[in-house]
């Protein structure tokens, strides 16, 4: 599911910017962009993330400031700096000569050449302080998106609730058809069976009749019918749960298609299989939204 929150919080004289958005996908992708002087905190931040969404491609973005103030906290690293800029100017000289376009550079692009800001030793700012406020923020971050996608998700249940109750009516549809279906196919059988006799009267008769159940019981779609109204019903309590059920949705959602695929391929009935097509339409439209579940 979709979704997006941003914000700004200080640690020390810093000014951090925080982005976090999250895009349709299966599982669950997380990519996380932070400051050099924070990259520590990666694999907690990845762990907080996780512990609260569960599907989707997610990602988080940790961003200093340019506005922020860095005279307390953290020192500029001149050496390394101007070691920077010599190198710089090196590149950009073999580009001119090789009439290599170069884009020009801004000072936040520096920001994140490790080692250009160094922590300030006279600071008395612990890191366990730092650690605190940029993990609050998150957090806070995190519930904004979680709202958001709630948000998405009840727009999404109202549609996926509809498709189903469309399916569950086709359905009903299909059962409705069978006492004709059963008239149909064994006016033809009989019809095919009467042919072959009266051009070969060699034929065993009971044989041909036991070759006739063989076939009305393979043509038989009870139990296809009784298994997609089993899978229709769990998915519509899974629909009105509480707790992550996208991935069960998928998987019912294929037997749902696995099911209906079969019996369109039994029917020999032009009215089953108009009904079987309209549900197939519905079942793919119901997996292709299913996928933005969690």
């Amino acid at each position: 599911m979709t979704g997006f929150a941003s914000g700004s919080t200080q640690v020390g004289g810093l000014s951090l910017d925080f982005e976090i958005k999250s895009v349709n996908a299966k599982g669950v992708d997380l990519k996380i962009y932070l400051p050099e002087f924070i990259s520590s905190l990666e694999n907690e931040l990845r762990q907080l993330v996780l512990k609260k969404i569960s599907r989707g491609s997610v990602f988080l973005k940790i961003k200093l400031n340019p506005q922020s103030d860095v005279s307390n906290d953290y020192v500029l690293n001149d050496q390394l700096l101007n070691t920077v800029f010599e190198k710089i100017k090196n590149i950009e000289k073999i580009c001119d000569e090789k009439n290599i376009p170069l884009e020009p550079l801004k000072a936040s692009d520096f920001f994140s050449v490790k080692g250009v800001w160094e922590e300030n030793k006279n600071v008395s700012n612990s890191a366990d302080d730092s650690k605190s406020i940029i993990f609050d923020k998150t957090s806070e971050l995190i519930e904004s998106l979680i709202q958001t996608r709630k948000k998405e998700g009840q727009g999404l249940y109202i549609t996926l609730s509809e498709k189903l109750s469309s399916i569950m009516a086709l359905h009903k549809d299909a059962e409705e058809t069978l006492p004709e279906r059963s008239k149909y196919l064994k006016k033809n059988f009989k019809s095919a069976i009467d042919k072959v006799i009266s051009e070969n009267s060699q034929i065993d008769e009971n044989r041909i009749e036991n070759e006739l159940a063989i076939i009305a019981i393979k043509q038989d779609i009870a139990e296809e019918l009784d298994r997609l109204k089993v899978h229709i019903l769990s998915m519509q309590d899974l629909l009105n749960s509480s707790g992550v059920v996208g991935k069960k949705l998928d998987f019912l959602s294929q037997e749902l298609n696995r099911e209906v695929n079969t019996i369109c391929s039994k029917s020999q009935f032009i009215d089953l299989t108009k009904i079987g097509i309209e549900m197939k339409t519905l079942v793919d439209q119901f997996r292709e939204q299913v996928q933005n579940v969690e």
